[in-house]
C-alpha cells in the first residue's frame, strides 16, 4: 500500500494527485456521482460527405486495405464535428465501377444524395507497400478541392486517413485538423492497476507505455512526440519516468532532493518542470533528464504542483495554494514572481495552455462536481466550457479532450474549446477508467 502524509494528502486532494491514489490506497471512487447526461451534437454548420471506398488498383482484393483507410476517415470526420457522413448503402456508383478522378465519374449521382463533398481514391498494394491516392471534391461546384498520394506499410494506412482528414478540415474550415497526432491517457483497461497508454485520436493504434502492479499518472508529450513523461510509484515511492517512444526505452529522472510528485515536459524533450515535495512544501523545478537542477522556479512553503508549459517554452502555469485556497498562477520559465491568473472559485487547478499559448484551459470544483473553463492567459474573465476533469487541448485548437463520469468510471470525450459543443466520446466502456489525457503535437513536426 502507498503511504503518504496526512497534510500533503489533504492539500492534493481534488488536484489530481490523490484522486488517483484513492484508487489504490481507498479503493476507486463512485465516479458515477459526477456523471452528466448530455446530446452529442456537432458545430452549427455541418456539411453531407460522401466517402466512396478506394478503387483497387492492384493487390487489394478482399479490400483490406480500403476498408481500414475509410474506417479511419470516417471516424475522424465524425470526431471533427462538421460533417454528417452520408450511409454508403444509398450510393448509386460502385468504386470499383468507377473512375476516382475529374472526368471519370458523374456528380450528379453524388448531388442527389445531397452531398456537398465527395471522398474518391485507389489503392495499389503489394507485399513491400501500399500506395493510396485520396481526393476531395466539392460536388455542388463539380472541382478537385484537394489530392494527395501517401505510401508506406500496413501499418501505416491508419495514419494516412488521419493525414487526409486533416487535409479535409483544412479544405473546407480553413484550419488543418488535429488528427495525425497522438493522445496519451491513463486507465485500468484490462486490468486492475492504472497505466499509461497512447493512442490514435479515434482510438486506434492503442500502446501500452506502461505494464506494473502500481500507479501511474501524468503523462505529457515533448513537441516533436519522441518522448512521453509520467509519474510512477514502482519503485514504492513517486519518481518522474520518461518513456522514448522510438527506441521504447525507459529512463527515471534521479530527484535532486525531495520527492518527485508529478511534472510536464518541456516542448524541446531535453528538461521537465518537476513539482519537488520536500519538508512539507512542494516547489517546482527545472531539470535535465540527469536530474541536474537548471533552476529552482517557485519557493516557499506553499505547496505548487500541476506544472503545465506554454508552446514556446517560455511561460510556466501552475497551481499553488499560496494565497489560501488551490489557484492557477503563470509565472516565466526564467523565474521571477508568479501572478494569479483564477480569482472566481476557491478551488480551480490542472492548467494547460492552448497551442498558439494565448489561452488556459482549466477545471475548477463547483460543490461536488468539475467543471472545465478557459480563461485568456494574460488574465480576464473565464468561460465555461463543460462540466469535466483534465483539460487537454488539440493541436489545431479547436478542440478539448476531457474526462468525465460515465457509468461506474470515467470517460474521455471531445469538445470544441470555443463553442463547448460536445462532439464525440474518445473512449469506451472496454478502455476502463480513463483519465489524464494529453495531446500531442502533430506527428512529424
Amino acid at each position: 500500500m502507498i503511504l503518504f502524509s496526512e497534510r500533503r494528502a489533504q492539500a492534493l486532494i481534488g488536484w489530481g494527485v490523490a484522486l488517483m491514489l484513492a484508487a489504490v490506497t481507498l479503493g476507486l471512487r463512485n465516479a458515477a456521482a459526477d456523471e452528466i447526461t448530455f446530446t452529442i451534437v456537432g458545430p452549427a454548420k455541418v456539411s453531407r460527405i460522401a466517402v466512396s471506398q478506394l478503387k483497387n488498383l492492384g493487390g487489394d482484393d478482399d479490400g483490406t486495405v480500403s476498408g481500414q483507410f475509410i474506417h479511419t476517415l470516417k471516424r475522424d470526420l465524425q470526431l471533427s464535428g462538421f460533417f454528417k457522413i452520408i450511409d454508403p448503402h444509398s450510393y448509386i456508383e460502385k468504386a470499383q465501377d468507377s473512375g476516382f478522378t475529374l472526368g471519370q465519374f458523374n456528380f450528379a449521382d453524388w448531388s442527389s444524395l445531397g452531398a456537398e463533398f465527395l471522398v474518391k481514391g485507389s489503392v495499389t498494394a503489394n507485399e513491400q507497400q501500399i500506395s493510396i491516392q485520396a481526393f476531395l471534391f466539392d460536388v455542388a461546384a463539380q472541382r478537385q478541392m484537394a489530392g494527395k498520394q501517401y505510401t508506406g506499410s500496413n501499418e501505416d494506412v491508419s495514419r494516412m486517413a488521419n493525414r487526409f482528414a486533416d487535409t479535409i478540415l483544412q479544405q473546407v474550415t480553413g484550419t488543418k485538423g488535429p488528427f495525425d497526432s497522438r493522445i496519451a491517457m491513463v486507465s485500468a483497461r484490462g486490468g486492475r492497476f492504472k497505466q499509461i497508454y497512447t493512442m490514435d485520436v479515434d482510438g486506434g493504434n492503442l500502446y501500452k507505455v506502461t505494464n506494473n502492479d502500481t500507479i501511474n499518472l501524468f503523462p505529457s508529450f515533448d513537441r516533436r512526440v519522441h518522448r512521453v513523461l509520467y509519474t510512477s510509484y514502482k519503485s514504492g515511492a513517486p519518481g518522474l519516468y520518461v518513456y522514448e517512444l522510438d527506441t521504447r526505452r525507459e529512463i527515471r529522472i534521479p530527484s535532486p532532493g525531495g520527492s518527485l510528485i508529478g511534472g510536464t515536459m518541456m516542448p524541446g524533450g531535453d528538461s521537465v518542470v518537476a513539482a519537488v515535495e520536500a519538508g512539507g512544501a512542494t516547489n517546482l523545478y527545472l531539470l535535465g533528464l540527469d536530474g541536474t537542477v537548471l533552476r529552482q522556479l517557485t519557493h516557499g512553503a506553499s505547496i505548487n504542483v500541476s506544472p503545465a508549459v506554454s508552446p514556446d517554452g517560455s511561460q510556466l502555469a501552475f497551481t499553488s495554494d499560496r494565497g489560501g485556497s488551490p489557484q492557477v498562477y503563470v509565472m516565466s520559465i526564467s523565474g521571477g514572481a508568479a501572478r494569479r491568473l483564477t480569482y472566481k472559485g476557491n478551488y480551480n487547478t490542472n492548467p494547460a495552455f492552448s497551442p498558439d499559448g494565448t489561452q488556459i484551459a482549466y477545471q475548477s470544483r463547483s460543490g461536488g462536481a468539475f467543471e472545465i473553463y478557459r480563461i485568456p492567459a494574460g488574465g480576464g474573465s473565464p468561460l465555461l466550457v463543460t462540466q469535466g476533469q483534465h483539460p487537454a487541448w488539440s493541436p489545431d485548437g479547436r478542440y478539448i479532450a476531457f474526462s468525465i463520469g460515465r457509468g461506474s468510471g470515467l470517460g474521455l470525450y471531445l469538445i470544441q474549446g470555443q463553442g463547448g459543443t460536445v462532439v464525440g466520446n474518445l473512449t469506451t466502456q472496454e478502455d476502463g477508467n480513463a483519465t489524464d489525457p494529453a495531446w500531442s503535437s502533430w506527428l512529424g513536426e
